[in-house]
């Protein structure tokens, strides 16, 4: 489990860890080249507007 977190995302994993449609997806991977610690570091601060979850 270790060795996927050291791994960076990819854009089906960033679509069904945080419900980002396409486009929001490869722009967050473009913009943080999929680096895992800095995408989950960002996403609990930035507040999902269009998200399902509660």
């Amino acid at each position: 489990m270790d060795e996927l977190r050291n791994q960076p995302y990819t854009v089906e994993q960033l679509q069904q860890e945080y419900a980002l449609s396409l486009p929001k997806a490869v722009e967050v991977l473009d913009r943080f080249g999929g680096d895992r610690s800095l995408i989950d570091k960002m996403m609990k601060r930035c507040p999902q507007r269009e998200s399902n979850r509660h």
